[in-house]
């Protein structure tokens, strides 16, 4: 059996195997799918859509949009995890998979996984997931168990952690909420949702709040309570990751920065939650000479701060604090 990577290696292991499966493709090979693509995810319809590609797309999916949502997905996880110490998930089950991203960003995070069913409708997309864990020399994905399936309709063992990513949007609002209660239905320890930082993207993880909170779940994360959410109008709940570019993505971008910003929304659900914070920044603080100004998601609804020097160590604190950071305030 081959040697299974650090999990701290896991996301440099991922882009490797990208790399390898990219080849010496560039970017005139792929420009012309690439811009399919970006139009598809700007139109923020079927925003991600990772199915029925034309000829090159495949491999503009994993060049453009793979890298993106896999840092996406592994901060959710990685926020899942530290909200949660103690938990050590065994299995997962990937809906929507695509190449396995959700999942190669769940062993990243969580080293108990003993056991992945990932579930993509595309042939194609699940063949390259074979490969890359193959190229990965990642033993628990290579041996991951595969069903080309419609993950609305999945039938599957119910998981500790069930992750749909950039998912929900393909399905069209006659389907998600009936998708949405299976998913549930099929969670033992927490449902993870992730969807684009979009205005079209957080309404749809709004009404999945809504229905999920109506089913006895409780929210983990973001959200530091299960009251009704408190954005409305042109206000819209979405963190960022930055990630470094590859060459051919900068190519394929025309991009001059060697780093994107990925901007996502997410949910994740449990029938326990853990103790959750006592509020989350849902902005970037501004800081001003001897006090920060915050914008948070409190138990109250939304609300602003100041913090000022005087508060000593919750100053601190402050001064310190990133958008999307969760703070204990008191």
């Amino acid at each position: 059996m081959s040697q299974e990577p650090a999990i701290g290696d896991m996301r440099a292991t991922f882009q490797a195997a990208i790399e390898r499966e990219l080849g010496d493709l560039r970017g005139r090979d792929l420009r012309g799918p690439a811009s399919v693509l970006s139009e598809r995810y700007r139109s923020g319809d079927s925003t991600d859509d990772s199915h029925g590609f034309a000829s090159g797309q495949v491999q503009a999916y994993l060049a453009t949009r793979v890298p993106a949502t896999f840092a996406a997905t592994r901060r959710v996880l990685s926020e899942l995890g530290s909200l949660r110490p103690g938990w050590a998930p065994k299995s997962i089950l990937d809906l929507g998979a695509g190449p396995g991203t959700a999942t190669w960003a769940a062993v990243a995070v969580f080293s108990s996984i003993e056991h992945a069913e990932l579930v993509e409708r595309e042939p194609d997309m699940a063949a390259l997931g074979v490969r890359l864990a193959r190229s990965g020399l990642a033993d628990l994905l290579a041996d991951a168990a595969w069903t080309i399936g419609d993950a609305a309709e999945v039938t599957a063992r119910r998981s500790d952690l069930v992750v749909a990513a950039y998912l929900l949007g393909e399905l069209g609002h006659d389907r998600e909420l009936s998708a949405l209660q299976r998913w549930w239905g099929l969670t033992r320890g927490e449902l993870v949702l992730v969807e684009p930082g979009t205005p079209a993207g957080f309404e749809r993880l709004r009404a999945a709040r809504s229905a999920l909170i109506s089913w006895g779940a409780q929210v983990t994360a973001p959200c530091p309570h299960d009251d009704r959410c408190p954005m409305a109008g042109t206000d819209w709940c979405h963190f960022a990751v930055r990630l470094e570019r590859s060459s051919l993505h900068r190519e394929l971008k025309r991009a001059r920065l060697g780093y994107e910003d990925e901007k996502y929304s997410y949910l994740a659900v449990s029938a326990s939650r853990p103790p959750v914070p006592v509020a989350r920044l849902v902005r970037s603080p501004r800081s001003h000479k001897g006090h920060v100004r915050l914008f948070l998601c409190e138990a109250g609804g939304l609300g602003e701060r100041v913090i000022s020097r005087s508060d000593g160590e919750i100053y601190r604190r402050a001064r310190t604090a990133c958008w999307g950071d969760r703070l204990e305030l008191n």
